[in-house]
């Protein structure tokens, strides 16, 4: 009876070290297929982000984006995002998960998320950026900064 449970045990254990084996290859493999694409994607529109202009940037975001955010509200937070200064350099985005999904309104879609730390002339920031993938092309479905500068 006991070498029953232990031979299920086993089984089982060896069963989940496959399944997480299985599942970092498929995120190692999804990681692979972004880096060559995304990658160049964020270091091109995180530069351009950052020069705080609201209308330069307005182009680069899903279009969605803006049906609950006033244009004000909008030239508010590039204005407050401007305290950080100038972009100085960025460390290599790094990729955090790929995530698909469909709804009856917008059909299926694909996002990749990455996150990248830039150094601001007044403080480092960390970024989480969400890209919506086009197929050929990415828009930002999301855009995320936190930064210490920002609250002092």
């Amino acid at each position: 009876m006991v070498k029953k449970i232990l031979k299920w045990i086993g089984i089982f254990l060896l069963g989940l070290i496959v399944l997480f084996a299985l599942l970092a290859a498929y995120m190692a493999y999804k990681q692979s297929e972004y880096n060559e694409t995304a990658l160049p994607y964020i270091k091109k529109v995180i530069p351009i982000i950052s020069e705080w202009n609201p209308e330069k940037s307005r182009p680069l975001f899903v279009a969605s984006t803006f049906d609950n955010v006033s244009d004000e509200d909008y030239s508010k937070l590039f204005n407050w995002f401007s305290e950080l200064g100038v972009l100085n350099s960025m460390d290599e985005p790094e990729f955090l998960k790929v995530t698909s999904g469909a709804t009856v309104r917008e059909g299926a879609s694909t996002i990749v998320s990455y996150g990248v730390l830039a150094h601001y002339e007044n403080g480092d920031a960390q970024i989480t950026i969400s890209l919506l993938d086009l197929g050929s092309s990415f828009e930002i479905y999301h855009f995320n900064l936190k930064s210490k500068a920002l609250i002092e």
